[in-house]
């Protein structure tokens, strides 16, 4: 009888926890054709999205295509003020930009997940020189499939996505490479 008792029990846990099924008033979801083909793979176009960077002036807005696309390696870095491994990763960032940025390299970090304030501090305090998107919260992650941060991506003069995933040292060897093409 317990065992049975334990049984009836997991079986139960697992169809509680398992996967959701749409009721008849959860909201619709959109159509699969809305989304894009991609979630910015290697070889992909770039993805552009417009963020209103400060909730409070409509004019602050600012899209991912005012940087990426414009004939220079555009180095992305996904990043939030709260997040550890976003906050070790700078300095390999920072050591990358001091090295190559100028006519042929920039970097552009997208604060998601994270309130506003929070990044900007943490910016600050990190000594983030460098282009800035703060604001973004889940619409670029969403976009690009981004599961977890920091996520860098590197693209192409031309808006292609060149490397996706870079960590480390494999930062500056990747846009190195690049550059030397």
């Amino acid at each position: 009888m317990k065992r049975t008792l334990i049984l009836l029990s997991a079986v139960l846990a697992i169809v509680a926890c398992g996967p959701r099924r749409a009721s008849a008033s959860a909201p619709e979801q959109a159509p699969e054709t809305q989304e894009p083909a991609s979630k910015g793979e290697v070889g992909d176009m770039f993805i552009d999205f417009t963020i209103q960077q400060d909730p409070d002036n409509p004019g602050s807005v600012s899209s991912l295509s005012d940087y990426v696309g414009k004939g220079k390696y555009i180095l992305v870095d996904f990043w939030a003020s709260w997040c550890g491994p976003c906050r070790r990763e700078m300095p390999n960032i920072k050591s990358v930009w001091e090295k190559y940025h100028g006519d042929k390299f920039d970097v552009l970090s997208i604060a998601v997940w994270d309130d506003p304030s929070d990044s900007v501090s943490a910016a600050e305090e990190l000594g983030i020189c460098w282009n800035q998107i703060i604001n973004a919260q889940k619409v670029p992650t969403n976009l690009y499939g981004i599961e977890s941060i920091p996520t860098l991506i590197l693209f192409a003069p031309d808006g292609k996505i060149v490397a996706r995933g870079i960590r480390g040292p494999e930062i500056g060897e990747t846009v190195a490479a690049c550059l030397a093409q």
